[in-house]
């Protein structure tokens, strides 16, 4: 790993455990101060503004991949017409947002299962359409930036803000229990966001000109990406709409509270997927499909193992977490804790291949994404009503078995690595047995030893039992995982590589 790598991976870590800890505050008091029908509202809004950011069309994603050549080339024509292109589009889509932002507000009544809100839920909703707008006029810095590799600039300012504004958001939160004031707070720090990228711009990329010309196949990749925002917008975007529909809005703000630990769980885990990306994409572009496969295969059983140890531990802590953090009247049964993890371990696992599909430039699998929205929508619709809250989980759970676990990772070996489908089938089964017999173990020395978590009482008790429950996992999981071949592998490269270095010095 480069000093600049590492570097990025530290900077990322540590906004990631910033942003995370204040996500846990602000998620409190505003619970406490706004109740938890308003803090249902705040989550339904947030899902409601992902379906009209639909117009995006996978923009960014085609963007990226648009730019990455031709910036490592130099080649200032094509990244003005790139450049331009997506100004163009972005601008359109920002007025697109208002506008059909504006439509939606007539089906709020039918959305919400409540009558506590009477014309001021027009206002909340109009104030979070216009922060979309606005943080969609400048998103093509940001796109340019990333594929400059200038990760590390993008997240310092995205990161740093977002802890200032998050602070700020808590301190109101105390003072004066306005969510209008919440939502405004959020509109300035897209204007922040907006301030420091305009000026790295003006001074790093002055090079760039507008031209009338429009890169047609941005448009191409985009109308492939769509389908693909689809699949991913109906699997995580539908269950507070369902839950606020047929069940009530409390219970999104329960639910809700429970996917924060669920989201900064990905986002720790996904602190390596940024970083590595551009990694992969020159790998990828260097290497036979075999090496393509054989370092997939190492990062995979890494993502396994993170994923195992993450399981593990939040399956333990997360009742007492909650409790200690919002209170009894936010439990949830085990059982619906375990269906949330059952789709938590599926997407912790799931970032290195996607990460691959996409440096192959494999975007044409628009089946995948639609038959996955079907799958979760009609089964998710269908239980909800039965079974209210785990009615919606077992719904994700089912879409993600078939297309994220099975369906999409046996295309990427087709594609990507020139190997049948039962192979990454003989890989998954391999990797689950030993994430298995991991979890199987701790268990019993857990018992063993008599680590209860169910009985804690304080903080610095949870993070005690917390960190040695950690501790435990890790060296188990770690000495379990060295039975696979690829993992061993990947530990002996680089304890070779360190010494090889050690030795220059």
């Amino acid at each position: 790993m480069d000093k600049k790598t590492a570097k990025n991976l530290q900077l990322n870590l540590f906004i990631t455990l910033g942003i995370g800890i204040l996500g846990f505050v602000v998620n409190k008091y505003f619970a406490k101060y706004m109740g938890q029908d308003t803090l249902g509202l705040m989550k339904l809004f947030t899902q409601m503004v992902a379906y009209i950011s639909l117009v995006d069309l996978g923009i960014s994603n085609a963007s990226a991949y648009a730019l990455y050549k031709p910036l490592a080339e130099k080649d200032n024509d094509k990244i003005n017409l790139v450049v331009s292109t997506i100004d163009s589009f972005y601008k359109k889509i920002a007025f697109g947002i208002v506008f059909i932002g504006l439509i939606t507000s007539f089906l709020l009544p039918y959305l919400i299962k409540s009558e506590t809100y009477g014309i001021e839920i027009y206002i909340y909703w109009s104030l979070y359409v216009i922060n979309t707008s606005i943080g969609y006029t400048f998103a093509r810095y940001s796109i340019l930036f990333i594929a400059n590799q200038e990760y590390g600039y993008v997240r310092k300012v995205q990161g740093l803000g977002k802890i200032i504004f998050q602070i700020l958001q808590i301190l109101f939160l105390f003072k004066i229990q306005s969510f209008i004031l919440f939502i405004f707070i959020m509109i300035l720090e897209n204007l922040y966001n907006y301030h420091f990228y305009n000026r790295h711009y003006k001074k790093e990329y002055s090079y760039i000109k507008k031209v009338k010309e429009r890169d047609k196949s941005i448009v191409k990749d985009m109308k492939n990406l769509f389908w693909h925002k689809i699949g991913t917008l109906v699997v995580h975007n539908t269950d507070y709409i369902m839950l606020s529909k047929f069940v009530s809005l409390s219970i999104v703000g329960v639910y809700s509270s429970y996917l924060i630990i669920y989201q900064m769980l990905m986002t720790l885990i996904n602190i390596l997927t940024p970083v590595l990306t551009p990694k992969i994409g020159v790998f990828v572009a260097k290497n036979t499909k075999d090496k393509i496969y054989k370092y997939w295969r190492e990062l995979y059983s890494i993502y396994f193992i993170i994923a195992t140890i993450f399981i593990v531990c939040t399956y333990k802590v997360i009742l007492p977490f909650i409790n200690l953090w919002l209170g009894k009247e936010f439990l949830i049964s085990r059982l619906t804790v375990i269906l949330i993890l059952i789709n938590l371990f599926v997407n912790l696992t799931r970032g290195v291949t996607d990460t691959f599909k996409d440096s192959c430039g494999f975007f044409d699998d628009t089946y995948s994404p639609a038959l996955e929205s079907i799958i979760n929508f009609v089964f998710s619709l269908v239980l909800v009503q039965k079974i209210g809250l785990n009615g919606v989980i077992i719904g994700t759970i089912v879409s993600n078995i078939i297309i994220i676990l099975l369906l999409k990772p046996i295309l990427v070996f087709s594609r990507c690595f020139g190997k049948k489908g039962y192979e990454y089938i003989l890989d998954l089964g391999k990797l689950s047995i030993l994430s298995g017999v991991s979890i199987t173990l701790i268990t019993i020395l857990i018992k063993k030893i008599e680590l209860n978590f169910m009985d804690i009482s304080s903080w610095i008790e949870l993070i005690i039992k917390t960190g040695l429950l950690g501790i435990i996992s890790s060296i188990i999981i770690t000495t379990i995982f060295m039975l696979d071949r690829y993992f061993r592998e990947f530990i002996f490269n680089i304890i070779n590589i360190k010494r090889t270095s050690n030795a220059k010095i």
